[in-house]
């Protein structure tokens, strides 16, 4: 099936692309110009365009040689959970993998073009909102890239505060580097200004998907259903048959706490991420990728009526923070959860978390869909033609590489174990990466984002619930697309 294809496909490229460490494409020639120089033009240089091509099969860039003459590229962090430069890269190594992996990839891209890569700490999230606007209003070129927080870097660009990104003539959105649902989630009239893409590791680090408890799996005789996602059927249907088979209460009280064993259970607030998994958006594209309203009752109520009955308090667990005891004590089969929770506690799991794609609503669902949430990044508006260029070159760069060693390293940390040990964990890492989106309503704040979570915490019925919000979604989007328009 065309499912399975894809999936394996991945695996392949995946391991190939462990094979290639190093930074994407050339090396350039080395320089001695000043960084106080006025911004590159990026020319290419003949010298190393000579050099030998790389083989068909190693993914990279399509950069030429360029020279960007110790040019100062500075990135606008603030505190979003963390630092967010840290998403993006580190000064200096510390014996962490990740941390190392993103020191290796901002040195061989800063060796590369001759440019140096540095932070700007803007504070807090809401100081890094108001330094953007500020700069921007003073036509201050105070920095080159901004990341922040998702829904205020978001609204930097419907009020006119950042670059549409389509206009950088050196990005490459076929390349796996900008996954193609979070890129199109939040692209609208052809722009894009804030960015979810792997430039940066923090959306699939806060992106919602499934994990299994493979030691109580095997211990319940249960296959874990790989195989079932390879073949598209992995449904809630799917996930609830298997879940039935893991819900107990262990210690025979009648009541079901997280010492019990429970099927199917979820940390932190998740519907909204669900909705989007689900293909339940209630803001879709035409062909032509006009945006209009899709108020699919039918649909909306069927996902509804599925998850209040996973639901039930006799066989559903939901906690506001990852409680790391229920893995290691086997008190859960599936959770539905953030994949940050796995990687902040896998140095100190004793069982083994297994990883799947969140459950398609049934078969004839066409994608998985993985929904997240992120410190996007966004270009200041008034970015000039010379520095688009050293924009372009370094964000490319850095993509590629990022994508080729530092998802690879958050993979094996994020298993406790090389992918080659773990083959079918990475292929669905993998899968969960690619098939990654970030909600349209949730980062525009339109009406309905996670409507599905407030059916399934309130008995009111779909279709009332779909004409109590209607009317604000269409006034709501209106005003969001005239934000966008070319008058």
């Amino acid at each position: 099936m065309k499912t399975k294809k894809r999936a394996l496909s991945l695996l392949s490229a995946l391991i190939a692309a462990l094979l290639v460490l190093s930074a994407c494409g050339e090396t350039a020639a080395e320089t001695g110009a000043a960084a106080d120089q006025p911004v590159p033009t990026g020319a290419p240089d003949p010298a190393a365009a000579a050099e030998e091509t790389p083989e068909e099969t190693e993914l990279t860039d399509s950069l030429p040689p360029t020279d960007l003459k110790g040019y100062e590229f500075r990135v606008l962090s603030c505190m979003h959970h963390q630092d967010t430069y840290s998403f993006i890269a580190s000064d200096e190594m510390n014996g962490t993998p990740l941390n190392d992996a993103l020191y290796e990839t901002k040195t061989s891209v800063e060796d590369r073009f001759n440019v140096h890569i540095s932070e700007v700490d803007s504070g807090t999230t809401d100081e890094n909102a108001a330094t953007v606007r500020t700069t921007v209003k003073a036509d201050d070129n105070a920095y080159d890239i901004t990341i922040g927080h998702d829904k205020k870097t978001v609204s930097l660009g419907t009020q006119g505060y950042l670059f549409n990104v389509y206009d950088i003539d050196q990005f490459d959105f076929s390349k796996p580097w900008w996954p193609e649902m979070a890129r199109e989630s939040w692209t609208i009239n052809g722009k894009m200004y804030a960015v979810s893409s792997y430039l940066s590791y923090g959306g699939l680090h806060w992106t919602r998907m499934m994990v299994v408890n493979k030691d109580l799996a095997e211990n319940l005789g249960i296959t874990v259903p790989y195989d079932t996602v390879r073949e598209g059927k992995w449904t809630l249907d799917a996930l609830r048959t298997l879940a039935d088979q893991a819900t107990n209460d262990l210690d025979g009280n009648g009541q079901m706490t997280q010492q019990d064993r429970f099927g199917f259970c979820c940390f932190r607030g998740v519907w909204y991420a669900m909705q989007e998994a689900l293909d339940l958006p209630l803001y879709r594209r035409d062909p032509e990728g006009s945006i209009y309203i899709d108020f699919d009752v039918d649909r909306a109520d069927t996902i509804v009526t599925k998850l209040r009955a996973m639901t039930t308090p006799d066989r559903y667990f939901y906690g506001s923070e990852f409680v790391p005891s229920m893995l290691d004590g086997g008190n859960f089969l599936f959770a539905y959860m953030q994949l940050k929770d796995v990687y902040a506690y896998v140095n100190e799991c004793e069982a083994h978390a297994g990883f799947l794609s969140t459950p398609k609503l049934d078969e004839i669902q066409e994608n998985y869909i993985n929904c997240c949430t992120d410190a996007p990044w966004g270009i200041p508006a008034n970015v000039g033609p010379d520095q688009q260029n050293a924009i372009g070159t370094v964000v490319e760069a850095l993509s590629c590489a990022n994508y080729k060693s530092a998802l690879p390293t958050y993979y094996e940390v994020t298993m406790k174990a090389r992918i080659a040990d773990a083959p079918d964990d990475a292929e669905m890492l993998q899968l969960i990466a690619d098939t990654r989106t970030i909600g349209f309503a949730y980062a525009y704040e339109l009406p309905g984002g996670n409507f599905v979570g407030d059916l399934i915490e309130n008995s009111v019925g779909t279709a009332s619930m779909l004409q109590k919000i209607e009317k604000q979604a269409n006034k709501s989007l209106e005003k969001l697309l005239a934000s966008f328009s070319d008058e």
